[in-house]
C-alpha cells in the first residue's frame, strides 16, 4: 500500500488495520478483526469497524 492510495492519509493512524497487519498482535488489537463487517479495498484486511481501514467496503 502506498500513502497516496489512502483516501485520508492525514488521518492514517496506528489503528488502521492496514498498518496493524505488519505489527505484533495482542488481544486488544485482535478485537478490531473480530466479526468483520468491512474490508479495505487497498489491502483486503477485514475488520469490524470501517474507521479501522483506509478504504472501507461493506461485506
Amino acid at each position: 500500500m502506498t500513502e497516496a492510495s489512502c483516501t485520508n492519509p492525514e488521518e492514517h493512524c496506528d489503528l488502521h488495520a492496514c498498518q496493524l497487519t505488519s505489527k505484533e498482535r495482542n488481544p486488544e488489537i485482535d478485537k478490531i478483526f473480530e466479526n468483520p463487517r468491512f474490508a479495505c479495498t487497498n489491502c483486503g484486511t477485514r475488520v469490524h469497524d470501517a474507521a479501522n481501514v483506509c478504504m472501507p467496503k461493506e461485506l
